[in-house]
């Protein structure tokens, strides 16, 4: 089964996407601060990580370099889920090799898409 970490300090974010996620039949693990991504990341070895940039403890562009800088989670797809719209933002999580970049308020069915599209499940 594909895993995915959600990471967002928004606890409504995070049980929307656990339920939206769960019904296309992936496994969600998930967390609300920088740190404990990162734990879970190394643990837990996910397919696809969405993460919030604003977040408290640690934001997730310094999560998104440090899964890059790790031998372990390199290769992650990341998708960046996030109210920040400044281009500055979306330059540096695509300098980091982000997948995908997607603002909030999001439609969960276009995260869908991009989630698949990320992992490279065919789309009905």
């Amino acid at each position: 089964m594909v895993k995915i970490l959600v990471v967002d300090d928004e606890e409504d974010v995070i049980r929307l996407l656990e339920f939206r996620l769960a019904k296309e039949g992936f496994e969600v693990i998930s967390c609300a601060d920088g740190p404990a991504a990162l734990t879970l990341a190394d643990q837990e070895k996910p397919d696809l990580v969405i993460l919030d940039i604003m977040m408290p403890l640690m934001d997730g562009m310094e999560v998104l370099r440090q899964i890059r800088s790790r031998r372990a989670t390199s290769r992650i797809p990341v998708i960046m889920l996030t109210a920040r719209t400044a281009s500055t933002a979306v330059d540096e999580a695509r300098q980091l090799w982000v997948s995908d970049y997607m603002m909030k308020p999001f439609d969960p069915e276009k995260l869908v898409l991009k989630v698949k599209k990320a992992l490279k499940i065919p789309v009905e």
